[in-house]
């Protein structure tokens, strides 16, 4: 796993994306007492009992989840009651534990839930699950163990797991339609923009968007900011200090909206903005397909596959380009997104639970799906199930530098995805509309006690 490094834009509140791990874990007493290896045998106390695990998965997800519950139940005999909430979950997991009546493990819905749930005390530090600072080094992958950015902090205390990510520098294409049309990946975004000139000059369409869905804009304005600004503006800007009036967030926007046209995506600006995000999937991958590029993250292939059209096949009818570089920033920089967990309760087999989710055998069995990409030790690209996933594992382990998706990292009662909604509708007001944001993130932050 070459040089993947990510790093902490701030340590306030790091919760970071998605993995997939192992592996077992001491005596599940939690009594906070040195963290065990994560290498260790897995074979659990034997003492049985359950616990109750929520998350908002469901499909091909689910199923994959399942097969590690299933393995840690094997390794430790405790039971794994799962519960899937596939809609309003941050309000239901809010609900429940703001009634005393929380899961003992949970995906922790955003940054802002994890510094509201640590400052009222309601979820367990790792370290009083066995799970301290030398496990964390054993257990994350070498490329990712010196950064604090796997373990979902709060003012330097570690609360949850980075349990699964996915790579969110994809663009997905129709390679059957590259090669009628003699076009290739571009590796810059100037070359972005003119294939997608070029495709429409030849009768065809080059980009679908699915702006319907808010985030996919911020996915893109991030896109562009960490490799046109560069890294270290992209942690400054995603933290309380950020400056959204800088004049690299309204060139980063409007970089975006070149190659974002009327001409270039599927039912022109209107049309993306009536589009989900995973309908623009079906306007590229559907048999009836319209256009020729999707970009997001990678978890796109496993719906294109699984839910649009299961005829596509890897390098043929579906694959990906890195997103390309933008000016002479940094190239060699992608975003990540993905899940949490952490645990509400120490009742017995949490801490075996929480230490088997960061070992090797934990990884093994979270990958076997095809789903996700893990951050922990033990797994590498070959050992994921087929070519879509294995592609996406040497996309992730070779980057440079990563960071975790921004708008995720801004304190709750930010809207950043609906402030560029509102500019990709009407760019004129681009300026006042980023001024207005920047109210909204200052009197978050404020709110958040930062």
């Amino acid at each position: 796993m070459s040089k993947f490094r990510l790093v902490a834009p701030f340590m306030v509140a790091m919760l970071v994306l998605t993995a997939c791990p192992a592996g077992n874990t001491g005596d599940g007493d939690g009594d906070g007492g040195g963290g065990s290896s994560p290498g260790a045998s897995g074979g659990g106390g034997g003492e049985g009992g359950s616990i109750e695990v929520t998350s908002l998965w469901g499909g091909a997800e689910a199923e994959a989840f399942q097969a590690v519950l299933d393995a840690f139940t094997e390794a430790s005999g405790v039971e794994v009651e799962y519960t899937s909430v596939r809609q309003d979950y941050n309000t239901v997991l809010n609900n429940r534990v703001a009634q005393g009546d929380p899961p003992d493990v949970a995906i922790i819905p955003g940054v802002g839930f994890l510094r509201s749930f640590a400052a009222d005390d309601l979820i367990i530090p790792l370290a009083d699950l066995g799970i301290d600072d030398a496990f964390l080094q054993e257990a994350y992958a070498e490329n990712l163990a010196e950064t604090g950015l796997a373990t979902g902090a709060v003012d330097g205390t570690a609360y949850a797991l980075m349990v699964k990510l996915n790579s969110k520098s994809t663009v997905w294409y129709r390679p059957d339609l590259f090669a009628e049309g003699g076009y290739e990946p571009p590796e810059t975004y100037d070359d972005f923009i003119a294939l997608a000139e070029q495709i429409t000059a030849d009768g065809g369409t080059a980009l679908a968007l699915g702006a319907g869905d808010s985030w996919t804009l911020t996915d893109w304005f991030e896109s562009i900011y960490i490799r046109q600004a560069g890294v270290e503006a992209y942690d400054a800007l995603f933290s309380p200090e950020g400056n959204w009036t800088d004049p690299s967030v309204s060139e980063a926007i409007n970089t975006m909206l070149e190659l974002l046209t009327d001409e270039n995506i599927a039912g022109g600006k209107e049309g993306a903005l009536a589009t989900t995000f995973t309908d623009g999937i079906g306007l590229v991958f559907s048999p009836d397909a319209e256009a020729q590029m999707y970009y997001e993250g990678g978890f796109v292939g496993g719906i294109a596959v699984g839910d649009v059209n299961p005829d596509l096949v890897w390098n043929e009818t579906i694959g990906f380009f890195p997103f390309p570089s933008v000016g002479d920033g940094d190239e060699d920089a992608i975003t990540i997104g993905g899940d949490v967990m952490g645990a509400f309760t120490n009742e017995p087999g949490v801490a075996e639970f929480m230490q088997f989710l960061a070992s090797p055998e934990g990884a093994a069995a979270w990958v076997a799906g095809g789903t996700i990409i893990t951050p922990f030790a033990g797994v590498e690209a070959g050992d994921y199930p087929d070519e879509r996933a294995q592609a996406e594992a040497e996309h992730v382990y070779g980057a440079g530098i990563a960071r975790y998706d921004g708008a995720d990292l801004l304190a709750a009662g930010t809207d950043l995805g609906a402030s560029l909604q509102a500019i990709f509708d009407d760019p004129s007001i681009l300026d006042s509309q980023l001024e207005t944001f920047q109210a909204e993130a200052d009197a978050a932050w404020a709110e958040a006690g930062s």
